[in-house]
Parts: structure tokens; sequence; C-alpha cells
């Protein structure tokens, strides 16, 4: 097998794993990330991302939403990924979660916005896509996908978020600070109002917290945090 397929589908695994352990995902939700120089990603199953144990358990899928190879089903949303892999090639993978503080903001209909540190890799407030419908058609994976536009994600009413990453790493870590984003507007907003980073401030955090070291650091604890072994986390490929 291509080495760098290997590895993305290494990381998928280990997404799946960490997802679960801090029940950004539970039941449902999916990874997925684009396969370099093809028109094919793979991605979680239609089953619990902790019944995921290796790149066996994955599905490969083309930009067609066909499935092309694996032994399970693909998930009823694989469109929200086909058509956001076709309207963004700067995407290398995406994060389908039901973190529950997220959740209550989008039942709410209102942003997260970036209000520490960390949640400024988001670059900028998460929107809510108001259709709240499940994202198993093309019609509605264009419509979240062009609500998306050039953003890192949104929340989906009542159902969870879809958040973007150049890779596995930089969407799995933006979903777990995307949750840690929520959690703490909502605090905020029971003492007060919530001083939100200023778009100069977000753009400054944000790529600090884009880089590479900070990126490495973060995937490594979640790894551990998870049970995957410290061999597995040495090289991040980043």
């Amino acid at each position: 097998m291509n080495p760098e397929w290997q590895k993305i589908e290494d990381d998928v695994v280990k997404a799946a794993k960490i997802l679960i352990r801090r029940r950004i995902c539970e039941a449902f939700g999916h990874v997925s990330a684009r396969l370099p120089d093809s028109d094919l990603f793979v991605i979680t199953p239609s089953l619990s991302m902790a019944m995921v144990k290796a790149p066996g358990d994955l599905v490969k899928v083309n930009l067609g939403g066909e499935r092309v190879e694996g032994k399970n089903r693909h998930p009823y949303e694989t469109w929200l990924h086909t058509c956001i892999y076709r309207a963004r090639p700067d995407v290398g993978a995406i994060a389908r979660t039901h973190s529950f503080t997220t959740s209550a903001f989008s039942v709410a209909g209102e942003p997260v916005k970036p209000v520490h540190d960390f949640g400024a890799i988001l670059l900028g407030e998460t929107p809510v896509f108001a259709n709240p419908h499940l994202i198993d058609n093309e019609q509605v994976g264009t419509e979240l996908a062009q609500f998306i536009g050039k953003g890192t994600g949104a929340l989906l009413r009542g159902n969870g978020t879809a958040i973007l990453g150049r890779d596995v790493i930089e969407a799995v870590i933006r979903a777990i600070y995307l949750e840690e984003s929520a959690m703490l507007q909502w605090r905020a907003k029971q003492m007060g109002r919530p001083i939100y980073f200023s778009a100069e401030e977000i753009n400054e955090r944000g790529t600090t917290q884009s880089a590479s070291a900070h990126m490495q650091r973060a995937w490594q604890h979640y790894c551990w945090e998870a049970g995957i072994s410290d061999a597995a986390t040495q090289d991040t490929g980043r």
C-alpha cells in the first residue's frame, strides 16, 4: 500500500478513538480524510467509532459518493464529506461530531465564537447551518459546503457539527477546541457577558495554535489519553 495512504488511514483510526474518549462523539459521528493524488477519501463506517479498531474497518469512497472499497457500509451522511471535498481542495480531513455544548448552541441558533487561546484555531466564529436534516443527499451536502464557504466548519442545527482541517490532526483538534470554546462561552454567559477574541487576536493566536509544534503536542496528548501507545505518536507527519 501507498505509505502516505497507510499513515492517513492510521490517523483516522486514532481520531476515532480520540473522539470517543473525549465524548466528542458517542454512537454517531464519523471522520474522513482525503487520499492524496486520487479522487478518493477514506471514512469511518456506519458504526459507532468505538468499534473502529484498524484501517481494515474503514471505507474508501470516491468524489462521486460511491463506495469503492471496504467491508463495511459507508455512513448515511457520506455526502457531507463528498460535497465539502469537491468544493474545498484545501481540506484534507473532516470531523463530523456530536459534542454536547456545541449542540446546545446549534439548538439556540447561536454561533460559537473564540473566547480562549485554543479556540482561535477555528479562525473565527462557527455559524449555525439552519437546515436540520441529515446530510444524506447531494443537494443538502452542496448547501452545507456553500454555507461553510472558506470557513473551518459549521454547527448543524440540532445535529452536531462538521469541522474541517488540512489533515486529520487539525480537524480533530479543532473539534475538541470548538467544544471547549462552546463550554467556556456558555459558562461565561452565566456570569455576565463573554469577552470574545477580536479579529486581530484570532488571527495572531490562531496562526500560533496552527503551528506544527502546538498541533503535535496536543495530538500526542490525546493519543495518550485514548490509550494509543507512545510509539504510535512519535511522528505525526506535520
